[in-house]
């Protein structure tokens, strides 16, 4: 994993973010290696999700959490704009009982912790005549002053009834622009029952275990991205992040090398874009189809061969290993000299394919881009102009 997150690092913006979902199993020791790539103080958090609700009475201790391990480009970005990470505020907590202009609040308490002279005077509560201090170890949340000019501008209350405390009116309009801080436990999730209900329902089965749901996802994109801003999943699975990302009205790249690509997340954007999924947070982002996505395979190269060896039979291998005596996918570490051809037609066909696997030069696996105009490669001529235009070498 570690040569993927360099090549991650690498690629994000100093105002991106990179998150790592892991059970507690490879978590800690995920967390050494991404201290080394990212380095230990762009370390953010190591978030608790609470991906399970079921308790398995056969268990010694019950799986109830799913670390995130989130890491900023630049913590030194970060922090001068730590407001940007924010999410959304909750309406449905505003009201606005006595008709204030204004618009809807609610009611902050008036104290924090700490002890602070200047912050340690009496308020009177003008309906009741009863006079308060803050608690001991805690202070007013403003010096009095402060106090006076929140209170002849109507944004302290004295609860529901006028007859308690002070608490401060926090505005809707003040709270959309602000957001709200999260913490490291999310309790508040779908979990992966969601996940599998999700896509049992677009697919008629269950096509994995504990896949993350669009809940999930939708957290993450919120408190990182903005609209139009690029996302990267390299371990595409179900596609969950392509999928909320384009609900979202974001970009995205998604990779995967398992063959169930086509069957499943590329299927799964499909009906997104058709509007034929109504599920996960569709309705909360009022989805109902759009957009669109490109869809591309890397040209193989010794892969082909990875690929046809999987079939062959004994005689193949055979033929196999005399054509790859003189072919440029053949590793240039390669001693021919050390297996005559006698002794390798002695050995068991599982023998044989994992030598001939070891023939192979890992680096040419695809064709490179460097290579795309080789006529040995028989690239066509709009694969190459949908190539350079994805490397921006020139516009189609």
């Amino acid at each position: 994993m570690k040569n993927r997150f360099e090549v991650a690092r690498e690629l994000l913006r100093d105002d991106g973010f990179f998150w790592v979902c892991l059970s507690d199993v490879e978590a800690h020791y995920c967390k050494v290696i991404m201290d080394e790539v990212f380095g230990r103080k762009n370390f953010v958090a190591d978030i608790i999700w609470n991906s399970t609700k079921s308790v398995t009475n056969t268990a010694i201790i019950s799986d109830a959490h799913t670390h995130l391990l989130l890491y900023s480009k630049s913590i030194k970005w970060l922090k001068t704009h730590r407001d940007q990470f924010r999410l959304l505020a909750d309406e449905s907590k505003f009201s606005n009982p006595d008709n204030d202009q204004r618009g809807k609040w609610v009611a902050d308490p008036f104290q924090v912790g700490g002890e602070r002279p200047n912050q340690l005077y009496e308020i009177t509560n003008p309906n009741t005549g009863l006079v308060y201090r803050p608690n001991q170890g805690s202070s007013w949340k403003n010096e009095k002053k402060v106090f006076d000019k929140l209170l002849a501008d109507n944004r302290i209350v004295f609860g529901t009834s006028g007859k308690s405390a002070p608490q401060r009116k926090r505005f809707w309009f003040e709270a959309k622009k602000r957001g709200r801080v999260t913490t490291t436990l999310w309790k508040d999730l779908p979990t992966t029952t969601n996940g599998t209900q999700h896509l049992k329902k677009l697919f008629g089965e269950e096509l994995f275990s504990n896949p993350k749901p669009e809940g999930l996802m939708e957290r993450i994109i919120q408190l990182s991205t903005l609209e139009g801003d690029i996302i990267l999943d390299y371990h595409l699975g179900s596609g969950t992040t392509c999928a909320v990302a384009h609900k979202m009205k974001r970009r995205y790249i998604g990779i995967e090398q398992m063959n169930y690509i086509k069957e499943v997340p590329i299927k799964r954007l499909q009906m997104i874009v058709l509007g034929k999924d109504n599920g996960g947070i569709s309705k909360e982002v009022n989805w109902s189809g759009g957009g669109s996505f490109v869809y591309t395979e890397l040209a193989e190269n010794s892969q082909k061969i990875i690929a046809r060896l999987q079939t062959k039979n004994d005689k193949n291998c055979i033929e196999l290993w005399n054509n790859l005596k003189n072919n440029h996918h053949v590793s240039y570490h390669t001693d021919f000299q050390k297996v005559s051809d006698k002794e390798f037609e002695q050995l068991s066909l599982m023998d044989k394919k994992k030598i001939l696997l070891n023939l192979l030069d890992k680096n040419v696996i695809y064709v490179s881009y460097k290579e795309i105009d080789d006529e040995n490669y028989s690239i066509s001529e709009m694969d190459k102009a949908l190539n350079k235009l994805f490397y921006s070498e020139k516009t189609v």
